[in-house]
C-alpha cells in the first residue's frame, strides 16, 4: 500500500524539482524508509538461507567426522542410509537455494543430477536396513547409535546415528507392513531420542507429534497396552481436543473394562522413558538347532521321483519346507552350526595339500583345502593375486546392472527381493589387455578345477552392497525346473560344477552358506570356493542349495565360473550306479599332496 501511494505521489510530481520543495524531499524519505526496509528484509531472508546451509554444511562435515573421510565412510550401513536420505530430503531442495547463486553449484548440479539417488533407494535402503535388523538380531537401538556392526562383534562405534526424522522412516515403513514388534521398537528409540536429545522437538511440532502417534498405535498392536495408555496420554497433555487421541483412549479403557487387558496403576502417570521396554526392535524367530541333514527328505537322491515329490520338495517356495530353510538361513548367517558327532570327526579329518599336475602348477602350486566332507567343498587359496581382483573388478564396474533370477512360473527373468546386487557378464568384446587378464584367469581355474573352459559361462561378476543376499538357490537346473517348468536342457548340459571367486571381502556379513548341510564359508579375498552340482550319474546334488548372506558392513565382489558337463566326460565320468559324493575324483582325495 505504501509502494502504491508512493508511486502515486511520484506520478504526480514527476516533473517537479525535488531540492527546491520540502514537501518533496520528504516524499523521498519515505522513499528511502521503505527501500531499506526492503533492503533489511531482504538481508534477513538471505541470513536465514545461509544460516540454512551452514547449519546443512555442519550437519554434513560432522557426519562425515564420525569416520575416516572418503570410501571408508560408506562401509557402514548407517552411513550408506544417510547419505542416500540426505540426497533426496536435503540436496535436491538446497539446489534450489544455491543454484540461481552460484555458477559452479549449478553447474555441479547440472552433472551430478542423473546420479541421484530417489525415493526407491531410500525404500531399498530401509528393506535392505530392516533385513540386516531380521537376519543378525540387530535392535534398533544399535542402529539409531550407528554401531550396528558392534552389537554383532563387540567393536567400536563406526557409524553416523540416525536422526529422528529418518528413524520416522523406519517407523513408517514397518507400520505400513505390520510389523508392529519393529515397528514399535524403531518408535521406541526415536521417542526417547526425542525427549533425551540435545536438539529437543517440543511436544507441539509435527515430527513429535508424528512419532508419539505410531509409537502409541504400535505398542497396542505389539501388545502393549500398558504403555501405549502413556504415550497416548502424554500426547493428550499437549493436544487435549483431539478426536482422534480421544477415541483411543476410550478405546484403550474399555478393553481395561472389558478384562481383556489389566493396567499396572503403579506405573500411571509416568513417562514410558523411565520404563524400558523389553526386547523391542529384535525380531523374534523360534530358535532353529542347525545341524548336518544329509538330505532334504528320504530318497533325496533317487534317479526317479514323482511330480509331487519334484513340486512339492524340491525347489516351491510355497511349501512346508521353505519357512524352515529360511530359518536355517538366518542361524547360519549369524553364528556357526553346531555339528553332530558323526560330522565333527569328519571335518577334522578335513586336510589341506598342494596341488602340481599341469606346468604352470608345478611351478607356483595351487593350495587346496578340503572344506567340507558332503558335499564336498574346496577352497583354492590365492587362486588370483590382488592386482587380478582389482583389475576384474575395474572391468566389470561400467558393466553392472541389477541382478535378476528366473521366475519359477513364467521362466522369463525379473528382479527379486531374495536377490540383491548388481552382476557383470564378461564378454568377448574387452579390449586386448583386458581380455588378456580374463585368459590368465581362466586357465588357472582350469588347471584349479580340471574342468574344461570350452563348456564352460563367462564369468559372472557380482557386487553386493548394503543388506545385498542371494537367498537358497540352486546353480543347477533340478528336476522342478526341467520337468515342472519345462525348461530345457542346453547343449551345453547342465552346470556339473560352481567355481566362486572372493574378489574382495566385506568387513562383516556376506558369508557363503549351505542350508541343507549347515555349512557356513566366510569371505576369503583372492580365495574360491569349489564344489559340484550334480552327483556321478548327473542328477543333481540336492544337498548344494546355497546362499550368500546379507553383507552388513562394507562391500563384497565375487566372480562365479559355472562349468557344463558336457566335454567334461574325461574329468569327470558319469557314473550310473555309484551315487555317493565321496567318491569323485582324485582331486577330491588329495592325491597331489607333496
Amino acid at each position: 500500500m505504501l509502494l502504491l501511494w508512493l508511486l502515486t505521489f511520484l506520478y504526480l510530481t514527476v516533473s517537479g524539482e525535488v531540492f527546491s520543495s520540502y514537501e518533496n524531499v520528504r516524499n523521498i524519505n519515505k522513499i528511502e524508509d521503505h527501500l531499506v526496509q526492503l533492503l533489511s528484509d531482504y538481508i534477513s531472508e538471505d541470513r536465514e538461507r545461509l544460516d540454512t546451509l551452514e547449519r546443512f554444511h555442519q550437519y554434513v562435515i560432522k557426519s562425515k567426522n564420525y569416520t575416516d573421510p572418503g570410501e571408508s565412510y560408506i562401509k557402514y550401513p548407517t552411513n550408506q542410509f544417510n547419505v542416500i536420505h540426505r540426497f533426496v530430503a536435503d540436496w535436491k531442495n538446497l539446489e534450489a537455494w544455491t543454484s540461481s547463486r552460484n555458477e559452479a553449484i549449478a553447474s555441479a548440479f547440472n552433472t551430478y543430477r542423473q546420479y541421484f539417488p530417489d525415493q526407491n533407494d531410500v525404500d531399498g535402503a530401509i528393506t535392505a536396513i530392516h533385513r540386516l535388523q531380521d537376519i543378525y538380531k540387530i535392535r534398533a537401538s544399535h542402529f539409531s547409535r550407528g554401531d550396528p556392526i558392534s552389537s554383532v562383534e563387540g567393536s567400536e562405534v563406526r557409524g553416523q546415528p540416525f536422526n529422528e526424522k529418518a528413524l520416522l522412516l523406519f517407523i513408517k515403513d514397518a507400520y505400513k507392513k505390520e510389523e508392529w514388534l519393529r515397528c514399535a521398537g524403531w518408535g521406541q528409540q526415536a521417542f526417547q531420542q526425542l525427549q533425551t536429545g540435545k536438539e529437543y522437538d517440543p511436544p507441539t511440532s509435527s515430527l513429535w507429534f508424528d512419532i508419539s502417534d505410531h509409537f502409541a498405535y504400535c505398542l497396542y498392536k505389539a501388545g502393549d497396552l500398558q504403555h501405549a495408555v502413556e504415550v497416548t496420554a502424554e500426547m493428550l497433555v499437549h493436544y487435549p481436543k483431539h478426536k482422534r487421541l480421544i477415541g483411543n483412549m476410550k478405546h484403550f479403557n474399555d478393553l481395561v473394562k472389558k478384562g481383556e487387558v489389566k493396567l499396572d496403576p503403579s506405573k500411571s502417570k509416568r513417562s514410558v522413558i523411565s520404563e524400558p521396554l523389553i526386547n523391542l526392535g529384535e525380531v523374534q524367530d523360534e530358535d532353529v538347532e542347525i545341524t548336518f541333514i544329509p538330505k532334504l527328505y528320504p530318497g533325496a537322491d533317487k534317479v526317479v521321483l514323482t511330480e509331487k515329490q519334484i513340486y512339492e520338495d524340491v525347489q516351491d517356495k510355497d511349501n512346508k519346507n521353505w519357512g524352515l530353510r529360511i530359518q536355517k538361513y538366518k542361524k547360519l548367517c549369524k553364528e556357526e552350526p553346531s555339528l553332530t558327532p558323526k560330522i565333527k570327526r569328519q571335518v577334522e579329518r578335513l586336510t589341506c595339500y598342494y596341488k602340481q599336475d599341469t606346468p604352470r602348477s608345478y611351478l607356483k602350486p595351487i593350495k587346496v583345502e578340503v572344506a567340507w566332507p558332503s558335499p564336498r567343498i574346496l577352497l583354492f587359496h590365492d587362486l588370483i593375486t590382488d592386482e587380478e581382483a582389482d583389475a576384474l573388478i575395474s572391468i566389470a564396474q561400467p558393466r553392472l546392472d541389477r541382478a535378476t533370477v528366473h521366475n519359477k512360473k513364467t521362466g522369463m527373468l525379473e528382479n527379486a527381493h531374495y536377490r540383491v546386487s548388481k552382476t557383470a557378464w564378461l564378454d568377448n568384446d574387452l579390449p586386448e589387455d583386458k581380455e588378456g587378464i580374463v585368459r590368465r584367469v581362466n586357465r588357472r581355474m582350469e588347471d584349479a578345477t580340471e574342468l574344461s573352459h570350452d563348456y564352460a559361462e563367462l564369468q559372472q561378476i557380482n557386487n553386493y552392497g548394503m543388506g545385498g543376499q542371494y537367498e537358497p538357490h540352486y546353480d543347477m537346473a533340478t528336476l522342478h525346473d526341467m520337468k515342472v517348468q519345462k525348461r530345457k536342457q542346453s547343449a551345453e548340459g547342465n552346470r556339473i560344477a560352481t567355481l566362486l571367486v572372493y574378489l574382495r571381502e566385506p568387513e562383516a556379513g556376506g558369508a557363503t552358506i549351505f542350508t541343507d548341510s549347515g555349512v557356513r564359508l566366510l569371505s576369503r579375498k583372492n580365495a574360491a570356493a569349489f564344489w559340484y552340482n550334480l552327483l556321478p550319474n548327473g542328477d543333481p546334488d540336492l544337498i548344494t542349495r546355497h546362499a550368500g548372506c546379507p553383507v552388513l558392513a562394507g562391500t563384497k565382489w565375487v566372480m562365479n565360473k559355472w562349468f557344463h558337463a558336457n566335454d567334461q566326460v574325461f574329468t569327470r565320468p558319469c557314473d550310473l550306479e555309484e551315487l555317493r559324493r565321496e567318491k569323485d575324483s582324485k582331486l577330491y582325495n588329495g592325491q597331489y599332496t607333496i
